[in-house]
């Protein structure tokens, strides 16, 4: 005989997932359910787990005309009651033994001819038939009846993004998150990148014991590599992923993109005017984004080893992606400072490339305003100047400017 065991205080309940579509953001994801409803009324149960993660005020159904909701919290049903008059076995000094429920408020069973109160041991039931009641029900009344969507908000998904910059080639993971404790399969998923604000958290309910959460697993994507852009709607990039999608509890990861750049390493520096002997650069890489590309962090690798990682925020395509991964020992540019006046300065800024291979480099300069300057070659600016320029192995390129500070 198949028993089901159960141990104090712990049920396993485990339901069908209907196919559904779901739009990820950054921290949380928009749910939508088909469902067919009867006239009238129509009752959902969606599991503490599910429930607590609702975002307040999000709730809907869309297809017919609500008008009221009322949400239940039951108490947690008595597992015996659906067991009366049933045999049910317990494990007790070695062995199994069976007795029958009697009456399962008192509780009374039945064993060898004697009456018992309570059973020893482990014990174990024939069937799950007393363990599906959810406690909580949402009882929607409307107008209408037949198909309709079941829409709502959750904080018990979400998604991020992983770069792998290696030479020319751009690749990215999405990472999507499914705390809600069940497997979740979609029809179709979107996924969104930019700022959007979400400000109620979920409905707090009495938190039921989870399992761990599995580890991150993989899953290659069945139409290709990659989501397609599905385009820009009030300042957000959404992206398609290809065909069915099927989560698991915990992380899984899909692929998103995979693009040719040209990366150029960099060493930029940004800072005050000041009699400084010297300025030290950051470094990092820039390239112009093949695509729209959504933020995430990007593991940067070049000629074969692993140089850091930076974020990448929200870019347009062809935008400029800079990516800083802090201080090169190398970067540096010698400067001499000549005072012309009380507050007067003429500034000769040396920089050579000591690399074996060529870089790009970027000073952006601000000064006390009102000033007045004069230089060659720079992009004057209401703070100062900025100057971008490449360098080849070895060579060196001299900046000189003049530049009148206020008294």
């Amino acid at each position: 005989m198949n028993k089901i065991l159960l141990t104090l205080g712990i049920a396993a309940l485990v339901g069908t997932v209907q196919a559904q579509e779901a739009t990820f953001y950054r921290g949380f994801a928009e749910l939508k359910t088909p469902v067919t409803l009867p006239a009238g009324e129509w009752t959902w149960q969606p599991g503490e787990t599910l429930f607590e993660t609702l975002v307040p005020g999000t709730l809907k159904l869309i297809g017919v005309t609500e008008q009221s909701r009322r949400i239940l919290s039951r108490e947690a049903p008595n597992p015996l009651a659906a067991y009366r008059g049933k045999v049910i076995s317990f494990y007790w000094e070695g062995k199994w033994r069976e007795a029958v429920v009697v009456d399962p408020e008192k509780p009374l069973f039945q064993f060898e001819g004697r009456y018992l109160t309570a059973l020893p041991g482990l014990v174990a039931y024939p069937d799950p038939s007393g363990f599906p009641n959810p406690r909580l029900e949402v009882v929607f009344r409307y107008q209408g009846q037949g198909s309709a969507t079941l829409d709502y908000l959750s904080r018990g998904l979400s998604w991020g993004l992983r770069y792998t910059l290696e030479g020319n080639d751009l690749t990215g993971w999405a990472s999507l998150r499914n705390s809600l404790g069940t497997p979740q399969r979609f029809r179709q998923v979107e996924l969104v990148a930019g700022t959007v604000p979400l400000l109620e958290g979920g409905i707090a309910v009495p938190k039921a014991a989870t399992a761990p959460a599995p580890e991150a697993r993989s899953m290659a994507a069945d139409a290709g590599f990659g989501a397609e852009f599905a385009g820009e709607a009030g300042g957000t990039f959404r992206y398609r992923l290809p065909g069915e999608v099927n989560l698991e509890p915990g992380l899984t990861e899909l692929p998103f993109i995979r693009a040719q750049v040209q990366p150029a390493y960099t060493w930029a520096y940004t800072g005050g005017f000041n009699t400084g002997l010297e300025i030290r650069f950051q470094r990092g890489y820039r390239f112009s984004a093949p695509e729209n590309l959504a933020a995430g962090i990007v593991s940067i690798r070049d000629q074969g080893v692993f140089v850091g990682q930076a974020a990448l925020p929200d870019t347009a395509k062809g935008s400029l992606v800079g990516l800083l991964l802090g201080p090169d020992p190398e970067g540096q540019a010698e400067r001499k400072i000549e005072q012309l006046a009380q507050n007067s300065f003429r500034v000769t800024t040396t920089v050579r490339n000591p690399k074996k291979y060529a870089l790009e480099v970027e000073i952006s300069e601000f000064f006390p305003r009102p000033f007045t300057l004069e230089g060659q070659g720079l992009e004057k600016t209401p703070e100062g100047y900025r100057v971008r320029f490449s360098l080849n192995p070895g060579q060196t390129r001299i900046l000189v400017y003049t530049v009148t500070l206020p008294r």
